[in-house]
């Protein structure tokens, strides 16, 4: 099991179900009033005893292994604790976005103050919206509904192998015929339905299909489509799922136990993720509100005439600046990578892309692509972006200072320079070199320093 979920389980083994007075002023304390305001949670929602079925029969479980029995015990406990742990993490999460985003303003109104531009306002109107939504469900009641923990005897799996089961239950197991062992998993489809504004006439409706396999942690995710700007808590839907496990009469120890409670709780981690419907946690909010800025530049007055090429790059360069200043050029390397394996694997949950295609009938498909290196040119845009940034980390501010001093003189004289090369000629008076030349070392530099971040299955 990974060792980035024991400190999660730790924290649910320790874990005692709050009345909802305590909870609430926790949580008050912590939000604040910008942010959500919280309410108490529905804690009996994961309350009294789960019910086992036994995965052959398809009827409540008559054995009397204790690792199950145990497991059983802990089962709703560990559930309530990954709940309460997704809302206050999300809500840091929120909160940490929402200092960091009144810092870039206040960072780029300084940049762009000494440019006689206007002043810099980031765009807040639906802002955090569905965030707001899904958390505000999530502190009313679950999303995942849990309705039986399904137990199969792992022994008696292992004398009929490779030959499944007929049991309702048997789609969610699989005997792997390369490892020879038997695997089990969860798919789900989240629902979102509303009316717009109460019309009956105007619906919206969405769903995400995903699949996890419990074992490998590998799956895959399909969101039919995103979810739009505002939403109500209400629209979604409740998704109830049973949850299967393997046992072994011949391994009833509390390393048994504790390998099912780990196994659990790093499979909550990817399955029960609704913020997953906005974004991934390690996508949203990131990349400098590129398109505020963007939005801002072109708004701006500046006398070059090659504007449709300047205003991306200049309004990139100043958000890469401020994101520098604020977080490091390494959360612009991540970034960049990790976009760049989404894109080579939209479809993946978990730590691979596993379709999970078991049965009869099954037949989903989805992209999977080998990680590929990085190629940058200073001739496209991306590899243009990223001399910048090279040009930035050995020149600092006097590279920002040549740009505004040479972009002022231009408006004072009331000529139009062409803004790349101008650009350009900066770069090379500031390095010493022809801007080729420049060009070439900066794409040795920034390429090996956005391999250090490649992300590989």
């Amino acid at each position: 099991m990974p060792r980035s979920f024991l400190p999660l389980l730790l924290f649910f083994s320790t874990l005692v179900p709050l009345g909802p007075s305590a909870l609430r002023a926790q949580d008050e304390d912590l939000v604040g009033d910008n942010v959500v305001m919280m309410e108490a949670f529905n804690v009996s929602a994961y309350g009294g005893k789960i019910p086992i079925m036994d995965g052959f029969t398809g009827k409540a479980y008559r054995g009397n292994n204790q690792v199950v029995f145990d497991f059983a015990s802990t089962f709703n406990k560990l559930l309530l604790g990954f709940h309460q742990h997704l809302v206050l993490e999300e809500i840091k999460h929120m909160k940490f976005r929402i200092a960091l985003a009144d810092q870039f303003e206040q960072e780029m109104r300084q940049l762009t103050g000494g440019f006689h531009f206007e002043k810099f306002t980031l765009d807040r109107t639906n802002w955090l919206s569905r965030e707001r939504a899904i958390v505000s469900r999530l502190i009313k009641k679950p999303f995942f509904k849990i309705n039986a923990l399904v137990a199969w005897d792992l022994d008696r799996l292992h004398a009929m192998a490779p030959e499944k089961p007929k049991s309702k239950y048997g789609d969610d197991i699989h005997f792997n015929p390369t490892t020879k062992q038997w695997e089990r998993r969860i798919t789900a489809k989240w629902e979102v339905f509303f009316h717009r504004g109460g019309n009956f006439n105007n619906a919206f409706f969405t769903d995400k299909t995903q699949g996890l396999n419990l074992d490998t942690l590998r799956g895959f995710h399909f969101i039919e489509r995103g979810l739009p700007s505002q939403i109500p808590s209400t629209a979604f839907r409740n998704v109830k799922l049973t949850y299967p496990i393997f046992y072994s009469d011949n391994t009833i120890t509390e390393e048994a136990l504790r390998s099912l409670q780990e196994t659990f709780v790093a499979n909550l981690y990817f399955i029960y993720d609704p913020f997953s419907w906005v974004a991934r946690r390690d996508t949203r909010f990131r990349g400098g509100y590129i398109q505020d800025c963007r939005r801002y530049i072109e708004a701006a007055r500046i006398e070059v005439h090659d504007r449709a090429w300047f205003d991306p790059v200049f309004s990139r360069f100043l958000s890469d600046v401020v994101t520098i200043k604020l977080q490091g050029a390494e959360e612009i390397y991540s970034l960049q990578m990790l976009g760049q394996h989404l894109n080579e694997s939209p479809r993946t949950l978990g730590v691979g892309l596993d379709l999970l295609n078991w049965n009869k009938g099954e037949n989903r498909e989805a992209l999977e692509k080998p990680a590929k290196s990085v190629r940058l040119s200073s001739k496209n845009e991306t590899g243009f972006r990223f001399l910048l940034i090279d040009a930035y980390q050995r020149y600092g501010d006097t590279l920002v200072d040549r740009l505004r001093t040479q972009l002022l003189a231009a408006a004072e004289a009331r000529q139009k320079p062409n803004g790349q090369a101008l650009i350009k000629s900066i770069i090379a008076d500031l390095s010493g070199l022809s801007f080729d030349e420049f060009g070439q070392r900066a794409m040795t530099t920034q390429t090996a320093n956005l391999m250090q971040h490649q992300i590989k299955p």
